[in-house]
């Protein structure tokens, strides 16, 4: 028999049973798998096993570092060295694809090549036209690449240990393509700007992990010489300015062939971005996202993520408000009112705490030491955020993404 309470006591399940779910779908449920400790060898296992400790680090391969520089003085003077005295035996080459620069580039690496024997440099064809120049630079310094593996990463970044290229190169095994290494930004970078590049890299790391990979943050991509330049290299997308890690990514990945790495000696560190750069990585991405494949595949778990946090937050506190606006104006006779606004309040508690416990944990591996009061409001505002950046992209003229007007 349906009775006056009924109604009450479907809405209160239903506020209840969402606040329940909300945290669950959240992409810091989710398990992303970490990458384990590099194998040690203490002095005295050394000493005992003789060459035989020496067998893992010799199987390593020779890898290939490409970096597109353009008026990149400061940036190449501050990291470049950090890349170039890495401690890895089997031994690497740094390339440098220069593009037309105004600044000293030309000058920082003439002094670091007189230093550094392992550093080469080649530049990008001033009469180069109608492509992305990125994208050129990027070819033609896997096409100088000696070795088979190939790093790629931004002159804004340096490794945050001399062990980078050795915990990389431990995932080259039969039947790898492609590494993603984990990347994000200088402590002196806002909360918000390192909360917002995890946030995504928690998505495409976990997406690569368990399904075909996506897309890649750019600093931290290791690949396959062979497979990028008979795949084609970036053919079918040279047009498009910006968006290189996310077309190699997308072009060459299959379901198996993309290892990922997050153990803390394979991580890169970027510059703070300026507010300008910051806001030309959106709305490029923009741009980016309409010509990769499974693009509706991967939107999907944050779309509904984003759903179901936002009903929770909206609907809690329209029912922690109504109901306490309706117990006020029936008086304290009907208990109905202050089961709704409770229903609400436990709902939206419930909902909040474990995100932040969630959030809080998933962070922690990464040594991000965002205060946990600010992580749901981050997670809330991502939607609104990136509206924002929707509009000012639909806003922009379109041949501002594209190397030459069609």
């Amino acid at each position: 028999m349906i009775t006056s309470y009924t109604p009450t006591i479907i809405l209160c399940g239903l506020l209840l049973a969402l606040g329940i779910a909300t945290p669950f779908v959240s992409v810091f449920f989710r398990k992303l798998r970490l990458s384990d400790q590099p194998e040690e060898r203490s002095a005295d296992n050394d000493a005992a096993e003789g060459e035989s400790a020496q067998q893992p680090e010799a199987q390593l391969p020779p890898l290939s570092v490409v970096i597109y520089a353009h008026d990149s003085a400061r940036e190449l003077e501050r990291h470049l060295p950090a890349i170039l005295t890495q401690d890895y035996a089997p031994g690497f080459e740094v390339i440098v694809v220069e593009g037309k620069s105004e600044d000293d580039t030309d000058d920082v690496l003439k002094q670091l090549k007189h230093k550094y024997g392992h550093l080469y440099t080649t530049f990008v064809p001033p009469s180069a036209r109608y492509m992305s120049h990125n994208k050129l630079a990027i070819t033609l310094g896997v096409k100088a690449a000696k070795n088979e593996w190939v790093l790629l990463t931004e002159p804004s970044c340096h490794p945050a240990s001399t062990q980078w290229l050795q915990t990389m190169a431990r995932n080259c095994q039969d039947g790898t393509d492609m590494v993603m290494g984990y990347a994000n930004y200088e402590d002196e970078a806002s909360d918000y700007k390192h909360f917002e590049r995890f946030f995504f890299q928690r998505y495409t790391l976990r997406e690569a992990q368990r399904r075909t990979a996506y897309r890649s943050e750019p600093g931290n991509l290791m690949f396959r010489k062979t497979m990028f330049i008979e795949g084609r290299s970036f053919e079918g997308n040279m047009k498009y300015i910006r968006g290189e890690y996310d077309f190699i990514v997308n072009k060459f990945a299959q379901k198996g062939n993309t290892a990922t790495e997050t153990f803390p000696t394979a991580w890169m560190t970027a510059d703070d971005p300026t507010r300008k750069d910051w806001v030309n990585h959106h709305l490029f991405y923009m741009e980016t996202r309409q010509h990769l494949k499974r693009t509706l595949r991967h939107r999907f778990p944050l779309l509904a993520d984003q759903l179901f946090l936002h009903l929770c937050l909206l609907l809690s506190v329209a029912a922690l408000a109504g109901g306490t606006a309706w117990a006020l104006t029936l008086g304290k006779g009907d208990i109905r009112p202050w089961c709704v606004a409770a229903a609400g309040a436990v709902a939206l508690v419930f909902a909040v705490a474990m995100r932040t416990f969630f959030a809080k944990k998933a962070t922690r591996p990464f040594s991000l030491h965002i205060p946990a009061w600010k992580l749901v409001p981050y997670e809330w505002s991502l939607a609104w955020r990136f509206l924002y950046y929707k509009m000012k992209y639909r806003r922009a003229d379109k041949y501002d993404f594209i190397s030459h007007k069609l």
